[in-house]
């Protein structure tokens, strides 16, 4: 295998990125909600876990209709590089590591910080998987993945603005 083969991705692994991003959002925002007491950050972080359970079904339907096509990611070979520095560690921070003594986030100000951040990260994953897609269908997917993401990410912005004024 030459060097630059071996630099390539294949639409298996950046599908696959895409499922564990999505898994880990759902038990993020799922646990995130629990510990909530303020019913609308709560009940928003509810609605995130099952949207992330939709985005996972997407992805699974993505890898389920690849059977003899490719999405074009194939062949980049800096798409490695870039997906390996900026997309495979842990987009969802472990909530655990962020409890305070008495068990619970520190704050609704804090959450909603964690999420923003997380939102911004899978929609420019998102973005970078679109820009490189040659498949219209998928590359259709992936920008209203992208644009469902922007839209979670103005009402947390606007979230955060209320809570913060209080």
């Amino acid at each position: 295998m030459d060097e630059q083969t071996h630099d390539l991705i294949t639409d298996s692994e950046i599908l696959d990125i895409a499922l564990k991003i999505e898994r880990e959002g759902q038990h993020f925002y799922k646990q995130l909600a629990a510990m909530m007491q303020t019913p609308d950050i709560k009940g928003f972080l509810d609605q995130m876990a099952i949207e992330e359970t939709n985005h996972e079904r997407q992805f699974k339907k993505m890898i389920g209709d690849k059977t003899g096509k490719n999405y074009g990611w194939e062949d980049k070979t800096d798409l490695r590089e870039t997906i390996k520095s900026l997309f495979q560690t842990d987009i969802f921070p472990n909530i655990d590591d962020k409890k305070n003594s008495e068990n619970q986030f520190p704050s609704v100000e804090e959450a909603i910080d964690f999420a923003i951040e997380a939102e911004m990260i899978s929609m420019e994953f998102y973005r970078l998987l679109g820009e490189y897609c040659e498949d219209l269908e998928a590359k259709t997917v992936l920008v209203m993945l992208e644009k469902a993401e922007v839209e979670h990410l103005n009402y947390m912005k606007i979230l955060r603005a209320k809570y913060t004024s209080i």
